[in-house]
């Protein structure tokens, strides 16, 4: 006899209730209910906007493993807009970036502290001018367009 939608669906719930527990079954439930949250929609604009100007991928700057100019620079103004526009903890920006809260720190840290007499250095703050600007208003729409 072939099993119904609803017997299936059962049948899945309570594998997923024993492999994970009752209250984290519950709290998957209500997390994928729920409409995309602004903060989530803001996080991967500010990390998409951050590849872009940096001229990476995604992938590289969330999963890379060597050590460019373009991929540190990326990932210390990726930490500094999230903190600075979603008001998101060390921990929160580790992880949506998937680092460790510690580098996390270092990065926001070496980041507010640019020196705009280095060339280097105002030419990353030149482009966090513009991103915070961009972001602004992407923000701006972002909560308008809210219904």
């Amino acid at each position: 006899m072939p099993k119904s939608n609803s017997t299936e669906l059962i049948e899945e719930l309570l594998k997923t209730i024993d492999r994970v527990g009752l209250k984290k079954t519950i709290q998957g439930l209500r997390d994928t209910s729920n409409p995309l949250d602004e903060i989530v929609v803001l996080q991967e604009y500010i990390i998409s906007k951050t590849c872009k100007e940096f001229q990476i991928t995604k992938q590289i700057l969330l999963t890379g493993r060597k050590n460019s100019e373009k991929r540190t620079n990326a990932i210390g103004v990726t930490c500094i807009m999230l903190r600075t526009f979603c008001h998101l903890t060390q921990r929160d920006i580790a992880r949506a970036i998937r680092k460790d809260y510690s580098n996390v720190n270092k990065y926001i840290k070496k980041y507010e502290n640019l020196d705009p007499n280095f060339k280097k250095d105002l030419d990353i703050i030149t482009i966090m001018s513009i991103m915070s600007n961009e972001i602004s208003i992407f923000k701006k729409d972002l909560t308008t367009i809210k219904i």
